[in-house]
């Protein structure tokens, strides 16, 4: 009892961040944030929105933690490469390891494993995998082929998400995981996903339960889906390895790249790969799944927004099966406006990756101590209303305005980070989904099925926004 009053005392009198803004019930305990998050349910973003307009755009969120709601200091925050910048160790956990470049912890280490990944995530490799996408959409549309007038309600999430995976596992491992060919679109891997992002809050508050559901798993008395899904990466990952052994693996994969890369060969262990896929499979595939979803569900309750994409596909796809690349597409304006506000609007990952900056940081009158863990969400930035008038609503047409007056709207888009540790996979993202809604929409006519706005509309941080707890997702009839 003794300790806790003091540590009390301490955080709120001496605390390096006791002059910070902010409830003093969030500078006494993390149990604060574990109230929002965990007992209500993913809350904790719409709770700092609400003490940044009590407080101001610094706010103390937890007992070593602040959040700044300022877009214009993102860049700060979120620091190019010469500001030496780690992640906060808490936040990378998620796998129960910090062994993947997304979940390292040092600056130096990160650029490390980094280096091996940024040339295969290049504009230019992704260019050279178009044809591996196109098949994959082609697949789906093979998918939506047998639905037609079979009167099938079609979860749009699940077809969405099956495509993405199926992409990234032929990206990273030569071969697919196969969801695209199964009747429920690989039911059990939406379920792994969906139930690691629920869980995300729990874990980041108890590490080691990590640790006790494998225990449990290895003495029989837990089937976790996770857990398995973990182990058979793990078991793939080591078929990787032999494979490379004997020169046998496929050329123009992730995992080719990286042990034929110059990294130690401590970095090229299959723990580490290991965890390597687990971060590319997660944070790769329900993103760029959920920013389709989004899309479509504007789209087709827009039916104006809808004709007017489609007239303009018509200009380089006259037949509905017209293969065009992604550079083409990419020269339509309002098809990369409507892309742009899907990608705004899913947000990329909600949960805070809060950055330490090696340095103090500035940020208008307060000096930010070294050391000090600093986070800024991207829904801030996307719903600035100074930024984006109506934040909420899809407005394609705000792109189009902001060049025609010679704005850069792009440079508040957040979804995928900024500085050192933007998305390595951002031209992988921008290549599916262009090619995919194009196709989709040049081929298909789809009809909502009892979905609404809600579908779309976040209401759970659950590392990325879902929205709330019953919804069913974009249904639609083909």
């Amino acid at each position: 009892v003794a300790h806790l009053i003091c540590l009390g005392f301490f955080r709120l009198f001496f605390h390096p961040l006791a002059k910070f803004p902010g409830p003093r019930l969030a500078a006494l305990t993390s149990w604060y944030e574990f109230y929002w998050n965990v007992v209500k349910g993913g809350k904790f973003l719409w709770e700092i929105e609400r003490l940044h307009r009590r407080y101001g755009p610094i706010v103390r969120i937890n007992p070593d933690e602040l959040h700044i709601a300022d877009p214009d200091f993102y860049n700060e925050v979120y620091a190019p490469p010469w500001k030496k910048q780690d992640k906060e160790g808490n936040y990378v956990r998620l796998g129960g390891q910090a062994g993947s470049a997304l979940t390292t912890v040092e600056h130096d280490l990160h650029r490390l494993r980094a280096s091996a990944l940024v040339p295969f995530f290049s504009k230019q490799a992704v260019e050279s995998m178009e044809p591996l996408v196109k098949s994959k959409v082609n697949r789906l549309c093979v998918y939506f082929d047998t639905c037609i007038g079979a009167g099938n309600v079609v979860t749009f999430s699940h077809a969405a998400l099956a495509l993405t995976v199926d992409v990234i596992s032929s990206y990273a491992y030569g071969e697919s995981y196969g969801c695209l060919e199964r009747a429920d679109l690989g039911s059990e891997f939406r379920e792994i996903l969906v139930s690691a992002n629920e869980g995300y809050a729990i874990l980041r508050h108890f590490h080691w339960l990590h640790a006790v559901m494998h225990w449990l798993h290895q003495w029989g008395c837990t089937t976790s889906p996770y857990i398995r899904w973990q182990k058979r990466i793990a078991d793939q990952t080591l078929s990787v390895c032999a494979l490379h052994q004997k020169d046998k693996l496929p050329a123009g994969t992730v995992f080719q790249a990286i042990l034929d890369s110059n990294l130690p060969v401590a970095e090229k262990e299959p723990w580490r790969l290991n965890i390597e896929a687990q971060t590319l499979l997660h944070a790769g595939s329900e993103t760029s799944a959920k920013t389709l979803e989004i899309i479509i569900f504007y789209l087709l309750n827009d039916v104006a927004k809808l004709d007017r994409l489609r007239a303009e596909l018509v200009t380089v796809m006259p037949d509905p099966t017209s293969s065009v690349s992604w550079n083409q597409l990419q020269s339509l304006p309002y098809l990369s406006a409507v892309i742009q506000e899907g990608i705004r609007l899913q947000f990329g990952i909600t949960t805070r990756s809060p950055r330490v900056s090696h340095t103090a940081l500035r940020y208008q009158n307060w000096v930010v101590p070294a050391g000090t863990p600093v986070s800024m969400l991207t829904w801030f930035v996307h719903t600035d209303k100074s930024l984006f008038p109506r934040p909420l609503e899809f407005d394609p047409d705000r792109w189009i305005r902001a060049a025609q007056h010679g704005t850069r709207l792009d440079k508040y888009l957040t979804s995928f980070g900024k500085g050192s540790r933007r998305c390595l996979g951002i031209n992988l993202a921008y290549c599916q989904i262009t090619i995919t809604l194009a196709t989709l929409i040049r081929q298909f006519e789809f009809q909502l099925f009892e979905s609404t706005v809600e579908d779309v509309t976040p209401a759970r941080d659950c590392f990325i926004a879902y929205p709330a707890k019953g919804r069913k997702g974009v249904r639609l009839r083909v």
